[in-house]
């Protein structure tokens, strides 16, 4: 049975009230500080923007953002091109909100259920730095270049709103791109940000779940976000990725990289369980491409905010 005279004898003497009050202040305090880091992010994707849209704002309040962002390295932030700009600022914004979405929601259910069209720009925007992540990784293996380069068809799973995938029709002039996905509010806003860029000759669209995928020797690069996919439609998908890719052909499968700092680990898996999918390490999965027939499995981190499996058909 559990003494109790203990915390009686502290209750008696005041202590346990100073004891709660000392851990209070412990956590408030280190609230504190996150909370300034969300603040710091909101001040840093507030000047991208203004420098993206040529405003100036107020100029008191301008004045004080420039001083918040030069803390980030003012040199780097000169530097970036406006489609650099905007991954930044997708990206900082889809951190936040998922931050409040956690807070607002904390009992619904993983997988995917944004309908509000900012919302959906927003996280889809953030999408691009995954091509850049393929070049990236594209520079290091000159096999996975050549395809890049070259006349490749190429599909996007779960484009969203896609922006991954004009992305990648920038990035490579000769590429064709296949977007699949099966929620009809990003597909939607999809097509019209294809149109907007021009690229609807290079960009097709289809309203297919993964399940359904048919293709054979079709693709000769493919993009599957595992981390929004259950473990047992992974199972179940490898083979049709498989066997829409061309031999030779290369097969990329995302999944969020954990951040730097002592939460890192935890809320990169709290967010892919969130998100619908499966916290996988490295060998865990890379062990079930290769006995599904993918050769040349490797897991890279290249420092974005997702980790990839290549494999090879």
């Amino acid at each position: 049975m559990l003494d109790t005279k203990p915390r009686t004898l502290l209750m008696s003497c005041g202590l346990l009230e100073l004891d709660q009050s000392m851990s209070f202040s412990i956590l408030y305090a280190k609230v504190r500080e996150l909370a300034a880091t969300a603040q710091a992010m909101g001040a840093l994707g507030a000047e991208l923007q203004l420098r993206q849209s040529g405003k100036d704002g107020d100029p008191r309040v301008r004045n004080a953002l420039q001083v918040v962002a030069n803390k980030f390295g003012l040199d780097q932030i000169d530097d970036l091109g406006p489609a650099q700009i905007a991954t930044i600022v997708g990206q900082l914004t889809y951190a936040l909100q998922e931050g409040l979405d956690l807070i607002r929601e904390p009992d619904r259910q993983p997988g995917w259920t944004y309908e509000d069209p900012t919302i959906l720009q927003e996280r889809g925007r953030g999408s691009r730095a995954g091509a850049r992540n393929f070049e990236t990784i594209a520079r290091q293996r000159p096999a996975l270049a050549a395809v890049l380069n070259g006349n490749s068809k190429v599909l996007d799973v779960g484009t969203g709103t896609g922006w991954l995938a004009i992305e990648c029709a920038k990035i490579w002039p000769s590429m064709q791109i296949v977007g699949t996905d099966i929620w009809e509010p990003a597909l939607k806003l999809a097509a019209s940000n294809i149109a907007n860029e021009g690229l609807q000759d290079r960009i097709e669209l289809r309203r297919q779940d993964i399940n359904e995928l048919s293709d054979q020797k079709a693709f000769d690069f493919i993009w599957v976000p595992t981390m929004f996919l259950p473990i047992n439609t992974i199972d179940r998908i490898i083979p049709r990725v498989i066997q829409a890719l061309v031999p030779g052909g290369f097969v990329v499968l995302g999944m969020f990289a954990p951040a730097p700092g002592p939460y890192g680990e935890a809320i990169r898996d709290l967010l892919t369980i969130r998100s619908g999918g499966h916290p996988w390490r490295g060998d865990e999965f890379g062990n079930r491409l290769q006995l599904a027939g993918l050769r040349d499995v490797e897991y890279i981190d290249s420092g974005s905010t997702t980790c990839v499996m290549l494999g090879r058909r």
